[in-house]
């Protein structure tokens, strides 16, 4: 009975890494932690005592490895870095950057849930005595817009946002929505949020690859509840003064551009 679970779970497996042949480590992990739930306390004692191990870090391993501990199960032992995140693929697959960059954004809008990322800068923009209001989500969890307002004494300042799970979407997203972009009010400053990523890759490569205009980044950190500039200065001081380290976030940013200067 407990080898037909453990088939199974490899079954359920297989199908997923044949359905995208490319997966980020992250969401096979995830994808493990699904199948090894669908068992129960007792089964899962069982299968771990036999195998002598904890069942999770087991199947990883038989998936990313040649330590198999069944036959059934999937071989995903090539291993990519790309953009700073871990990929598997099949070793017979010629994986084509196509595949790794789509893995890479659906892996993204994995651990970076939209609804995560705006409860942050919902917070932010609050603490910086703006409402935020008119919230509009486009694509399947691939951006989310809101507009945060601020009434002063002799003026009203707004600010549109545009969030995204990754900075890698925001090409995709500038490529398909002129429109949007161009629907801001007069006077109000547009801004692409975005996440922290495992390393700079991603950020060096938009930056490397697009000019934004006039249009501000700014990228939250979700563990600390924290904004800071990537691209552009707000005119609001209230929002460049709760920013968590601006001065060293445009420092990092500069010496990524003259190491890009350099490279070129």
């Amino acid at each position: 009975m407990q080898k037909d679970k453990l088939l199974k779970i490899f079954e359920n497996l297989s199908a997923y890494c044949q359905k995208y042949k490319v997966v980020s480590e992250g969401e096979l992990v995830l994808k493990i932690r699904e199948c090894v739930k669908s068992l129960s306390d007792t089964e899962i004692e069982v299968l771990e005592r036999r195998l002598r191990g904890d069942l999770e870090t087991l199947i990883f391993k038989s998936i990313t490895s040649k330590d198999k501990i069944s036959v059934f199960s999937p071989d995903m032992r090539t291993r990519i870095n790309y953009q700073g995140e871990i990929f598997y693929c099949l070793p017979t697959h010629r994986y084509m950057s196509e595949e790794l960059e789509a893995t890479f954004l659906r892996w993204a809008k994995i651990r970076n849930p939209l609804s995560v990322l705006k409860i942050v800068i919902t917070d932010f923009m609050e603490r910086c005595n703006y409402q935020v209001k008119n919230e509009v989500s486009r694509g399947e969890n691939e951006h989310l817009e809101m507009r945060a307002v601020k009434n002063g004494k002799n003026n009203q300042r707004s600010v549109h946002l545009f969030i995204f799970p990754s900075i890698k979407f925001v090409s995709h997203f500038r490529e398909k929505s002129h429109s949007l972009l161009e629907s801001s009010e007069v006077g109000e400053e547009k801004v692409f949020v975005v996440p922290t990523e495992k390393t700079p890759a991603p950020f060096i490569s938009f930056i490397r690859e697009h000019d934004v205009g006039g249009t501000m980044i700014w990228v939250v950190d979700v563990a600390k509840r924290a904004v800071n500039p990537l691209i552009g200065t707000p005119r609001d001081t209230e929002i460049e003064n709760n920013f968590e380290e601006p001065e060293q976030a445009r420092s990092a940013v500069s010496v990524w551009m003259k190491k890009m200067h350099f490279v070129d």
